[in-house]
Order: C-alpha cells, then sequence, then structure tokens
C-alpha cells in the first residue's frame, strides 16, 4: 500500500471531500503538515495529543496553509481535519480554536514560515492558545 493512499484512507470523509474538489491544494496540504511536524518535533522534542506542542502544531499547520491557500480554504480544511466522529468534544474545540489563532496568524504574517512560527509560539506563551494538558508527555 502506498503512502499517498495510506494517508488518504485515514482522511475524514469531509477532508476527502475537500481534497477530491481542490486536488491542486494536495501538495501544499502535504507540505504544511511535514513542516509544522517537523519545527514542533524540534521546538518540544514530541508531537504530544493535547498539550503544548500539539497546541502549537495546530497553530503553525494552520498559519502555512492559509498563506500556501488562502484563509478561507484553508478554513474550511481545517475544520473538515476536526470533523471525525471518533474526535473527542474538548480535543475538537481546542483544535478547531487553535486552527482559528493560526488562520489569523496566517493571513496576516507574510510569507515567512519562521515569522509564522515565532507568532504561534508567541500565541503559545502569551496563553492564546488552549491546552488541555498542560504538561508534555516529556516533562512528566
Amino acid at each position: 500500500m502506498s503512502n499517498v493512499y495510506y494517508q488518504y484512507k485515514r482522511l475524514t470523509p469531509k477532508e476527502k471531500i475537500y481534497i477530491r474538489k481542490n486536488p491542486h491544494h494536495t501538495f501544499a496540504i502535504k507540505e504544511a503538515k511535514e513542516i509544522a511536524l517537523k519545527a514542533t518535533e524540534k521546538i518540544f522534542g514530541l508531537n504530544g495529543r493535547n498539550d503544548k506542542s500539539d497546541a502549537f502544531r495546530h497553530c503553525f499547520w494552520s498559519a502555512i496553509l492559509a498563506k500556501e491557500i488562502g484563509y478561507q480554504n484553508a478554513r474550511k480544511l481545517t475544520s473538515s481535519h476536526e470533523s471525525g466522529a471518533s474526535n473527542p468534544e474538548k480535543e475538537k474545540n481546542m483544535d478547531l480554536h487553535n486552527n482559528a489563532i493560526g488562520l489569523r496568524i496566517g493571513r496576516r504574517a507574510g510569507k515567512s514560515n519562521i515569522v509564522i512560527k515565532r507568532r504561534c509560539i508567541s500565541a503559545l506563551n502569551d496563553k492564546k492558545l488552549i491546552v488541555i494538558n498542560d504538561k508534555s508527555e516529556k516533562e512528566k
């Protein structure tokens, strides 16, 4: 099974619809995800769940998407990403909030991922991002 096929199979139904309607965004979406994952790993030492790394990753990913595919498209995609039936309500709300902050940052931050990353870190440090679990797995 190819990597791309496996990744597609893991998308929510709404994400699949988005991709089918916007196949030209596929590369930018994949690239934004990889950039956000690598940056989160570098900064936090992990890509956790419901912790500071998760909040930052959602913010950064959404901001890059807003820059690359436009605010409205990025909003549709990130909302679709959180639409899965198995996504617990509290986690969904955390992710949607952090995505919204990232979307605003990406719309205003210009072309530099470095600037976007700094603004997402500032949003985290200024407690503008929601964190359910305040300690990362590494800190426990």
